[in-house]
C-alpha cells in the first residue's frame, strides 16, 4: 500500500469542534445505539481547554483533518486517549500512522509504557499494532451491564 501524505501536527483548540466531530463519527461507525452515544457524548466533546492542556495530535491530508490522539502522562506511564480515525479513512493507513507518531513522541518526552483502554471494535487494530493485551477494565452501559475494555500495554523505552 502506497504512504499517504498524513501531515501530523499539534492540536490547537480552533480544532475543537472539527476533533468533536471526528470522535462521535467514528464511535457511531460501530453501530452503537443512540442511547449510549448520547451517554458517551461528553466524553467524545473535544474542548478548546483540553487541546491548550494535553497533548493532542492532528492527522490532515491535504489540509482536511481525518483523525487524532492525545497523550496523557499518568504518574509513571503514558494513557493513548482519544484515538480516532474518520471511518472513510479507515483500513487506509491513517490509523497505523498516527499510532507510529504517538510511540514516537512518548519516545521522546519520556520513554515508557503506554496504556490503551481500547473500544472493543478497535481491540484488533491494537493487536496488529503489537500492543499486548493486559486484561479488561469495567465499562458498563444500560443494557449491557457486564461490557468491559480491553486494556493493551507497550513498552515504548527501546529505540523503534
Amino acid at each position: 500500500m502506497a504512504e499517504l501524505d498524513l501531515r501530523i501536527r499539534r492540536g490547537v483548540p480552533a480544532d475543537a469542534q472539527r476533533l468533536t466531530e471526528i470522535a462521535r463519527v467514528a464511535k457511531a461507525h460501530w453501530g452503537y445505539p443512540e442511547a449510549w452515544l448520547s451517554v458517551w457524548e461528553p466524553l467524545l466533546t473535544i474542548t478548546p481547554e483540553y487541546l491548550r492542556q494535553q497533548l493532542v495530535y492532528v492527522g490532515a491530508i491535504d489540509r482536511a483533518m481525518v483523525g487524532f490522539y492525545a497523550l496523557e502522562p499518568r504518574e509513571d506511564t503514558w494513557s493513548l486517549e482519544h484515538f480516532w480515525v474518520e471511518p472513510g479513512w479507515h483500513g487506509r493507513g491513517v490509523g497505523r500512522q498516527l499510532y507510529g507518531h504517538a510511540l514516537d513522541r512518548v519516545r521522546a518526552i519520556r520513554p515508557g509504557v503506554l496504556v490503551i483502554h481500547a473500544d472493543p471494535y478497535a481491540a484488533g487494530f491494537y493487536a496488529r499494532m503489537g500492543a499486548r493485551r493486559r486484561g479488561t477494565v469495567p465499562a458498563p452501559v444500560e443494557g449491557d451491564p457486564d461490557r468491559t475494555l480491553p486494556i493493551f500495554e507497550v513498552d515504548v523505552t527501546s529505540p523503534a
